[in-house]
């Protein structure tokens, strides 16, 4: 049997409540929620080993989950900004810059994904 991707709710606020609803019913997703006061989040986070972790943008617990990006490669988060009903999407995506014309290249790439993705919306 396939491994089902595991999702990481952090935090306990009635947004999160109604996130957990909604994905319980999807089969494809293995979901878990972790209390970002109750516990540490990073260690929880380290453990579990999610493919993706859902939080909102204003909590207290922000430097400990972005410090994934770089501690687990792969990992994807999506923070939600209650403010501007939005969600942004961070991912680890990794590049080796070891000279200046390396770290172009990125932005040049980076860049053109950009104007890429405005020509499609």
């Amino acid at each position: 049997m396939e491994e089902r991707p595991k999702v990481v709710l952090v935090g306990d606020s009635l947004l999160m409540d109604g996130i957990a609803i909604s994905l319980a019913g999807n089969q494809l997703l293995e979901m878990t929620r972790l209390d970002a006061h109750a516990i540490d989040v990073r260690e929880g986070l380290h453990t579990l080993k999610p493919d993706l972790v859902i939080f909102e943008l204003d909590t207290p617990r922000l430097p400990r989950i972005l410090s994934l990006l770089w501690e687990q490669p792969g990992i994807l988060l999506i923070g939600l900004d209650l403010a501007c009903s939005r969600a942004i999407v961070l991912n680890s995506h990794q590049h080796l810059t070891p000279t200046l014309n390396e770290l172009c290249r990125v932005v040049q790439a980076e860049v053109g994904q950009k104007a890429c993705r405005k020509e499609v919306d």
